[in-house]
C-alpha cells in the first residue's frame, strides 16, 4: 500500500492540518519526481546521441579493403592473439595521458603486426581474436580524488575510448581477413560507488565496446560478442580459455598470485560450468604467467 492510499484510510474527520500540509507535500514531491525521470530520460537520450555525434565528428569511418594475406605455405594455419587491457583512458600522469594511450596502442598493434609476418614466413596466419580487458577508460567513480587525476571528463572518455576502440580493430581488419573481438568490462568503469543500485553490466567500458561495435557493424568479416556476463568465454577452434579483468579475484583490488591461481584452479576443477584451458586477466598492472594444477592450462596476465 503506498502512502498516498494509507492516507486516503484515514477518516475525515481524524484528518488534521498536518495531515493535509503532508498530503500536499506527497503530491509535490510526487510531480516533481515525474519530472525529475523523464528529464534525467532525456539527458540519457541526448547524451548517447551527443556521444555518436562527437565520435562520428572526429573523421568518416571507411570500410576496410580485405588486406592481401601471404598464404604462408602448407603448414598449419594458427590464429593471433591481441591482448589489450587497462589503457585507463583519460589517466593522467608525470608519464602518461590520453594522447600517450593512443600512442602505445597503435605501437602495439605495429608490433602484433610485424610479428605476425615473422609467423606468416612459416605457416598462414590469417584471422585474429581481440581480447579487450577491462579498465579501458580510467572512469570517476573508483576514489575521491580521481576527478583530478583525469585529462578528459567522463563524455570524453567515452568518445575518446571508443574512437581508439574502433581504430584498433580497423587496423586489425587491415591486417588478417577475420576479426573476432571478446571484450570483457573493467571496475574503473562501474557507474557511481559500490553501494550505488547500478547494475554491474551498466558499464563504461561496455558502453564503449556496444559504441564501436556499432560504428563498425558495416564491416563483414568482423564478429563482436556482446559482454552482459563478468567472465567473457573465449573459443578458438577446439582451444577454450576465460577472459576476465581480475578484480573477480580479491575485490578489494588486490590479490596474491598464489590466490589468483587458485581461483583458477577451482574454476578449472569444475566451479565454472564451461571446461576450459587457460585464464587471461589484467587489472594488476604487470606481465606474468602461472602454471595451473592440472600442467596443461595457465593463467597469463598482461600489464597496462
Amino acid at each position: 500500500m503506498t502512502l498516498k492510499e494509507q492516507f486516503d484510510d484515514i477518516p475525515e474527520e481524524v484528518e488534521s492540518s498536518d495531515i493535509v500540509e503532508l498530503r500536499k507535500a506527497l503530491i509535490r514531491t510526487q510531480k516533481q519526481l515525474r519530472e525529475t525521470k523523464q528529464r534525467t530520460e532525456e539527458l540519457v537520450e541526448a547524451t548517447i546521441q551527443a556521444a555518436k555525434d562527437a565520435t562520428l565528428a572526429m573523421g568518416p569511418i571507411k570500410p576496410v579493403q580485405m588486406p592481401e594475406v601471404a598464404k604462408g605455405g602448407k603448414k598449419k594455419q594458427e590464429i593471433a592473439l591481441w591482448h589489450l587491457t587497462d589503457w585507463q583512458g583519460s589517466k593522467k600522469t608525470t608519464t602518461y595521458n590520453s594522447q600517450i594511450m593512443r600512442k602505445r596502442v597503435m605501437e602495439f598493434v605495429t608490433k602484433a603486426q610485424s610479428i605476425t609476418n615473422i609467423h606468416r614466413a612459416d605457416h598462414p596466419v590469417n584471422d585474429v581474436v581481440i581480447m579487450f580487458g577491462g579498465d579501458m577508460v580510467e572512469g570517476l567513480f573508483n576514489y575521491p580524488a580521481q576527478l583530478h587525476e583525469v585529462d578528459s571528463t567522463l563524455f570524453e572518455q567515452y568518445v575518446t575510448v571508443s574512437r581508439l576502440i574502433v581504430d584498433t580493430v580497423r587496423q586489425a581488419l587491415a591486417i588478417y581477413n577475420k576479426v573476432l573481438v571478446v571484450a570483457e568490462w573493467g571496475n574503473h568503469g562501474r557507474i557511481g560507488s559500490k553501494r550505488a543500485d547500478v547494475p554491474r553490466s551498466d558499464n563504461i567500458d561496455r558502453m564503449c565496446y556496444e559504441l564501436a561495435r556499432q560504428l563498425l557493424a558495416d564491416e563483414k568479416r568482423l564478429t563482436w560478442q556482446d559482454c552482459p556476463d563478468d567472465v567473457q568465454r573465449v573459443q578458438i577452434g577446439e582451444y577454450r580459455a576465460l577472459l576476465i579483468h581480475g578484480d573477480e579475484v580479491g575485490r578489494n583490488g588486490f590479490a596474491s598470485p598464489t590466490a589468483i591461481v587458485q581461483h583458477a584452479n577451482r574454476w578449472r576443477s569444475g566451479a565454472y560450468p564451461w571446461e576450459f584451458r587457460d585464464v587471461y586477466i589484467g587489472h594488476y598492472h604487470t606481465h606474468a604467467c602461472w602454471p595451473m594444477a592440472n600442467g596443461l592450462g595457465s593463467v597469463y596476465q598482461t600489464g597496462s
